[in-house]
């Protein structure tokens, strides 16, 4: 029996309301409802669920790449067994069933849940495919605490943990509109690489899009971390931190567009907090996010095995 088994758990939802083909497409969804670090407004364990349920209210056409993501439906794993409470057990957990999937040579794309669930995901590729991986994250937060509350496995800690991992030249932050001054002080000393919601405005989508492709070009890997508070509340009211001034969807998937290759390892969308989502518009733009991922690395020629 594959290890993950022991980890995960069925759902009564699937993502996209089917079943994946895993001997067609390489895709994996992985729900992960940990909620137990949220500071401000809680609720991200519903999030899965939620994600799930607005995926089958959406067309699969992808209109930038001519993909129909039918055809490439992911397999829905179901969700990650999470010990409420115990965060550390729980990231455990995560990296067993993203090391396991990765060594099968499949794509996890997990369904947060709290940030905190990237330190487990990037441990377990770390384990599968060893450091040269980047590390691309989205979100309005630095997330760049040594420690919050006096805990370090906090989503306000999740880039820190990951660069004690993968080192700071792996890292890039895109939307970065909301961190202490501690926070940005650390960041320069370390040479993290970012750019603001308000850089991105300026920019552009395709000038965004070569500095990361510059970025990434040092690896052989990526793993993609989108926070939903990368956008602007207006587009994703119901998240755990909401912070003005955020990014548009069609700036965002400008962005993904250009960025998201064969080369992805793994992606989480994460910190949909359903109980503020008003009319579940975020968790609509979630699953949309990973509908539009799934068709931009396929457009790659990633993580397919056959062709409908």
């Amino acid at each position: 029996m594959s290890l993950r088994k022991v980890y995960l758990s069925p759902h009564t939802l699937t993502f996209l309301g089917t079943q994946g083909d895993p001997g067609r497409t390489l895709f994996s969804v992985i729900g992960v409802p940990l909620d137990s670090t949220s500071s401000f407004r809680s609720g991200t364990r519903f999030a899965p669920y939620s994600i799930r349920l607005m995926s089958q209210s959406l067309e699969t056409m992808s209109l930038r790449t001519g993909i129909d993501v039918e055809d490439y439906a992911p397999y829905d794993e179901g969700n990650v067994s999470i010990s409420h409470g115990n965060v550390d057990l729980s990231l455990r957990y995560v990296e067993a069933v993203c090391e396991d999937l990765v060594r099968e040579g499949r794509l996890p794309i997990l369904l947060g849940g709290e940030h905190t669930i990237s330190v487990g995901s990037i441990r377990g590729i770390f384990k599968a495919l060893g450091s040269d991986t980047c590390y691309l994250v989205l979100d309005a937060h630095a997330d760049y605490r040594s420690e919050y509350l006096g805990f370090k496995l906090s989503h306000a800690c999740t880039t820190r943990r990951v660069r004690e991992l993968l080192g700071p030249s792996n890292v890039f932050i895109i939307g970065l509109r909301a961190l202490s001054k501690d926070e940005l002080r650390s960041l320069k000393v370390d040479g993290v690489r970012y750019v603001t919601s308000i850089d991105v405005l300026r920019l552009g989508a395709r000038e965004v899009a070569r500095r990361v492709n510059d970025f990434k070009s040092t690896c052989s890997r990526l793993y993609v971390s989108i926070d939903m508070d990368v956008f602007d509340p207006a587009y994703a009211p119901g998240v755990t931190t909401p912070e003005p001034e955020g990014l548009s969807p069609t700036l965002v998937f400008g962005v993904l567009s250009r960025v998201l290759d064969k080369s992805v390892v793994g992606i989480d969308v994460v910190e949909v907090s359903p109980p503020y989502d008003v009319g579940m518009i975020t968790s609509a733009l979630a699953a949309k996010v990973v509908l539009e991922s799934i068709a931009y690395i396929v457009a790659s020629g990633g993580a397919v095995t056959s062709h409908p």
